[in-house]
């Protein structure tokens, strides 16, 4: 079995679990013998490593379920449990954590014509170095037509998964969104880079570092780093830390995050950033065994972080899709820092996940599953924080009308994320070009379903 961690350096199962022998009924149809491979496999590593394992029927047998997908959800305590899933497509899953998707470069809001029901998107933001940056397209562009027809329920996942696509543009005059162009797009594989804009803003007073982070993918560390050292160099005293989009990924780029930002006082190798509740199994273990550094997360020690700001406060932007990693950055933070949240709630999402695939057998071993392994908790114990977290200061993230870029002090996050830090007029003093990943291209390989609107392969911490 093949263990890919995304949240820990290296964990083995030490376990197995069994069921009782289901009852025979010779005369009752099977699934496949191959479905039942993947049914078996599920069941006995949920049973083992699902952190709501207690929660799992103990009436299924893996014989008499013809659809995997469907099998997964009985394993899942829905209840609690928004993140768990399976994919057949296991790859993909671990190359997206590393931030390598066949991609158009984009991600999406989307709205309704209240005239037809039919959809628009809106671009939230665009990689750089991607087909969509590359065409032009950028924050706030609209997109109403695919192909030259309309976008609706059934075909809103072109602008993700098609190979290739026609996009027709849209202009919001008065109240309407008139048609002004067509865009196509060649959607290819390649390497993505989460800093998606940063800026070092100066009012003559003080200097303010923007910096807009989009996922916590595997290795980003090394992206973010050079910019943070460019803000130390020129007398950064405050940051805004753009996670309105960020859904999570690894933990070690989020413990890397932190210890960017935090006091340097907590870059002590002791200092506790989160503990970690695991299933009653895995908990017993790590006790027994002394495993200290499976329930304690700590911030880095200074010789392991290359800058630190050595910040008593920062600002940090939200919303939505501000999950897991993010969550973890806000409330790691929050007991040594003063953290100033400006945007919308959080998704809530207070969890951890890894993903297991059982590659030794060639039958199946392109299937995959991440399911939620441990909750965590802040140093002062906060978590289960289920309905996100509220803002400080609640602004709308406004895509339609008068859309400045990310990093502009008159994107309204960003221009009341200054005026709290009683910024005069924002001049952009130095704009930072983007920290490029090399491109890597290989023959397109696709999911074989979405996995969600923002085309994240992963949502976990």
């Amino acid at each position: 079995m093949k263990n890919r961690l995304f949240l820990i350096a290296a964990c083995m199962l030490l376990f197995t679990s069994c069921s009782c022998d289901p009852i025979d009924e010779p005369d009752k149809e099977q699934a496949p013998l191959v479905t039942q491979k993947v049914n078996k496999y599920m069941l006995e590593l949920m049973e083992e490593v699902y952190l709501w394992e207690k929660h799992i029927p103990d009436t299924l047998d893996v014989r008499y379920e013809f659809d995997e997908f469907e099998f997964y959800e009985k394993l899942c305590y829905r209840k609690e449990d928004r993140w768990s899933f399976i994919t057949d497509d296991v790859e993909a899953l671990l190359e997206g954590g590393e931030g390598v998707e066949t991609t158009f470069g984009y991600s999406l809001a989307f709205g309704t014509f209240s005239n037809t029901g039919n959809y628009f998107a809106i671009i939230q933001y665009v990689y750089p170095d991607t087909p969509a940056a590359e065409a032009g397209l950028q924050r706030g562009s609209i997109l109403i037509e695919i192909d030259g027809k309309s976008i609706t329920e059934d075909n809103y996942t072109d602008l993700y998964y098609a190979p290739s696509l026609s996009v027709s543009l849209g202009e919001l005059r008065e109240g309407t969104i008139y048609k002004t162009g067509n865009v196509s797009l060649q959607a290819r594989k390649q390497s993505l880079n989460p800093i998606v804009g940063w800026e070092i803003l100066d009012d003559g007073i003080r200097k303010v570092g923007y910096l807009c982070y989009t996922d916590f993918f595997g290795n980003s560390q090394n992206l973010f780093f050079p910019v943070f050292q460019e803000f130390k160099n020129q007398g950064v005293t405050d940051v805004v830390l753009d996670l309105r989009y960020n859904l999570g990924g690894y933990l070690a780029a989020a413990r890397a995050l932190v210890g960017v930002l935090c006091p340097e006082e907590c870059l002590d190798g002791k200092t506790v950033l989160i503990t970690k509740t695991w299933n009653d199994l895995y908990n017993k273990y790590w006790k027994d065994n002394n495993r200290n550094e499976m329930l304690l997360e700590y911030f880095p020690e200074k010789k392991d972080i290359p800058v630190n700001l050595d910040l008593n406060r920062i600002v940090i932007l939200t919303g939505y899709n501000t999950a897991s990693a993010s969550e973890l950055t806000i409330c790691g933070l929050d007991p040594y820092m003063q953290v100033i949240k400006v945007g919308g709630v959080t998704r809530g999402k207070y969890t951890a996940a890894m993903v297991f695939s059982p590659d030794k057998d060639p039958q199946i071993k392109n299937w995959g599953t991440q399911p939620i392994v441990y909750k965590y908790a802040n140093a002062n114990n906060v978590t289960e924080f289920k309905d996100g977290f509220q803002p400080d200061y609640k602004v709308d993230d406004v895509l339609l009308g008068d859309v400045y870029p990310l990093g502009d002090p008159q994107e309204l996050l960003l221009s009341k994320a200054l005026s709290l830090l009683t910024f005069r007029q924002a001049v952009p003093a130095f704009a930072g070009e983007p920290v490029f990943v090399p491109e890597v291209f290989y023959n397109p390989h696709f999911l074989s379903r979405p996995l969600g609107l923002n085309n994240h392969l992963i949502d976990q911490l």
